[in-house]
């Protein structure tokens, strides 16, 4: 049954995958909310799926448009994406890592596209795209804006004509919006909801006070974590460009840092591990880029979804 519904993209996978996302932000809002505008939970139910939507157009973009073969264009990133997020061992809802990690993942879609598009108006149209997505990122939790040093070294890796324009558009863009977005927020008495840091406080333990714990919660997104490692071996195993080996270098560079940098937060909310979804959808899925008997993409889905009943909603 899941073999079949997901096997191609269609218009019932992305209406699976969308209700499984309301139902994912209805959960949200019946969980405590330590970060929000808004106090009404209709919403924040709308803020936090109009987030997850975006995000999950931006991994249909990069995993299924971009990267995964012509012939085998599957649709089970649709679904892997709500299992993905319900493994998430949310104890409350931070909107600024929801909202900051959509809106990143969204600017790296757009960057995605920029390396593929040969007209060099439509790739500065993207690129700035990318770097207005990345200020606003970085208008919430401020750490983000080193970020920006991410595009800066993709552009100047991958195998394009540099233009001096794509630096100016990467530099100057949050130069001009963060100020002028600062001044605006102020104006409408906001700023205590900008600029966030989870470098700045008490938040983090000191590195040599550092303690690897897993709690049994955990279990869901250990099995997505095993399964991103196996993913990793798959894709490096294939005959792949050099710029998009380095694209993956750098994906999985980003994961390590980002899993190391959270865990060394005794106080996790759970909301941090929406900036490791579309790393952990895109690997994942490069397992069934090349056709396997459904039994397999049945039974890795089936492990997914019986750990996420047990351990999130039953014990």
């Amino acid at each position: 049954m899941i073999t079949k519904t997901f096997e191609k993209f269609s218009y019932t996978s992305v209406g699976i995958s969308s209700l499984m996302l309301l139902v994912v932000a209805y959960y949200y809002t019946t969980l405590e909310v330590k970060w929000s505008v808004f106090e009404s939970s209709l919403l924040n139910g709308v803020i936090i799926f109009g987030a997850l939507m975006l995000s999950n157009f931006a991994i249909d973009t990069v995993t299924r448009e971009l990267t995964i073969e012509r012939s085998n264009r599957n649709g089970y990133h649709l679904l892997l994406y709500p299992l993905v997020v319900l493994s998430y061992p949310i104890e409350s809802v931070d909107l600024r890592f929801i909202l900051s990690s959509a809106a990143l993942w969204a600017a790296w879609r757009n960057m995605r596209v920029f390396l593929e598009l040969t007209n060099n108006r439509k790739k500065i149209k993207r690129l700035f795209d990318a770097s207005l997505l990345l200020s606003f990122s970085s208008l919430i939790i401020f750490e983000n804006i080193f970020i920006f040093l991410v595009p800066i070294i993709v552009i100047l890796t991958a195998n394009i004509r540099r233009d001096l324009k794509y630096f100016v558009v990467l530099v100057i863009t949050p130069i001009i919006i963060l100020p002028a977005a600062y001044v605006i927020i102020s104006f409408l008495s906001l700023e205590n909801y900008i600029f966030s840091s989870y470098l700045i406080g008490n938040h983090f333990t000191m590195l040599n006070e550092y303690k690897f714990h897993l709690p049994i919660s955990y279990t869901p997104v250990s099995i997505v974590f095993l399964l991103y490692l196996l993913s990793i071996l798959v894709r490096f195993n294939r005959t792949i460009g050099l710029q998009r080996r380095t694209l993956d270098i750098v994906g999985i560079i980003f994961f390590i840092l980002t899993s190391f940098f959270f865990s060394l937060n005794q106080e996790l909310t759970g909301s941090e591990f929406h900036y490791l979804s579309l790393p952990l959808v895109y690997f994942i899925s490069q397992i069934f880029v090349k056709k396997i008997k459904s039994l397999y993409v049945n039974f890795i889905f089936i492990i997914l979804i019986v750990s996420i009943l047990t351990f999130n909603f039953l014990i």
